[in-house]
């Protein structure tokens, strides 16, 4: 993150480091590379608190990756009311990605 001034109205309460800032930029182009490799591909997704998604990639784009979600056990079908259903997620926060067959 660049160096930030304070002003009397605004107080940074968090910056990250610098090394701290090239591990995440690192994870987030490294997902972004092969996210975007597996376009069109069933996958199954885990995000770092555990949320788990089954769906196709449509795209990965600027640190997301928008999934197109499919009915899970329990879950009503999402294009029954509007459509397809499209989850952005942010890559630095996946965990797991599977290809399904």
């Amino acid at each position: 993150m660049s160096e930030s001034t304070s002003t009397p109205s605004a107080r940074v309460v968090y910056q990250a480091n610098q090394p701290m800032l090239q591990s995440v930029q690192s994870v987030r182009n490294m997902l972004h590379h092969t996210a975007r490799q597996h376009v069109g591909k069933k996958v199954q997704v885990q995000n770092i608190d555990g949320q788990v998604w089954e769906g196709v990639i449509i795209s990965a784009d600027r640190g997301i990756l928008y999934l197109q979600v499919t009915p899970m056990h329990g879950y009503p079908e999402p294009r029954a009311l509007f459509g397809p259903t499209i989850l952005p997620l942010v890559l630095y926060e996946l965990l797991v990605i599977t290809l399904l067959m």
